[in-house]
């Protein structure tokens, strides 16, 4: 898919407006999440083009889920429906495809990424009346069951296993126990837009695609401005584009709203560029 011309649905656009007003009031999903970032891919609304297959979905699922069953059960129907019935499934080929962040491709196609796959399942059971937590575990986004919040989905493998069998799973691939150590977060929408965004911005920068990469934090930046975590990877890729005079201008407008310790990163950094220090 092409990736010019993309636009950012910034706080003046239509989409990002409907977002913050179900954001304020409480009624925002991750589904709606995902459309705001799909409608940033693709430059318009994809909401009609979701609708047939999540109808699909749900038909598939309705017999196998419930509110009166238990978490368990409802985890398995939900994974008998989509991944065994329907096929839905991780994109292992093309993992880091455009494809794959947007959430109308993903329905159409089957195939997608953890935290794509996972809105699926989410809104899948919110429309069949269950309600499924987004949880924001490092390199891989899973599903909790609200109900039972021990009973997780893995939407890209299609099965249903605990978090202590996830945590295993981490540390078999050598995740540092610091990471094991600590709770995973759950999800909120906007937070799950920022990681679908993060993964757009690394997933270009790898490919130097600067464009749609440094768009990507852009948007970044506008969603979670006071995140000190957002501007140094929006500084770093600029620095990794090539663009040292616009990593200098983001550091030095940032200083003013930074204090103590992040004041003193940013300032050494800064010092760093003023020499022509690239860091990374």
């Amino acid at each position: 898919m092409s990736t010019e011309k993309v636009p950012w649905a910034s706080p003046e656009d239509s989409a990002f407006a409907e977002f913050r007003a179900l954001e304020t009031a409480d009624r925002a999903s991750l589904f709606d999440g995902a459309l705001l970032v799909a409608h940033w891919l693709a430059g318009a609304s994809v909401a009609s083009a979701c609708e047939a297959p999540l109808v699909a979905c749900c038909e598939a699922a309705a017999p196998w889920v419930a509110p009166r069953f238990d978490a368990a059960t409802n985890a398995e129907g939900l994974v008998t429906a989509l991944a065994q019935s329907l096929g839905y499934g991780g994109d292992e080929a093309a993992y880091g495809a455009l494809e794959n962040s947007r959430i109308d491709q993903v329905l159409t196609r089957r195939r997608g990424l953890p935290i794509t796959l996972a809105v699926v399942y989410a809104e899948v059971g919110r429309r069949l009346g269950l309600a499924l937590t987004g949880i924001n575990a490092p390199g891989h986004f899973m599903l909790a069951m609200a109900r039972d919040p021990r009973v997780w989905i893995d939407p890209f493998g299609g099965s249903v296993e605990s978090e202590d069998v996830f945590r295993d799973r981490l540390k078999a691939r050598g995740a540092p126990a610091v990471v094991l150590a600590a709770p995973f977060p759950s999800c909120e929408p906007r937070a799950l837009v920022l990681r679908m965004l993060a993964n757009i911005q690394q997933q270009q920068g790898e490919q130097k695609a600067w464009s749609l990469a440094l768009q990507a934090s852009e948007a970044r930046r506008r969603l979670a401005p006071a995140q000190l975590a957002v501007l140094f990877d929006h500084v770093q890729l600029l620095q990794r584009a090539g663009q040292h005079e616009a990593a200098e201008a983001a550091l030095a407008d940032a200083l003013p709203s930074l204090e103590g310790r992040a004041e003193a990163l940013a300032l050494a950094w800064l010092a760093q560029l003023r020499r022509g220090v690239t860091r990374h």
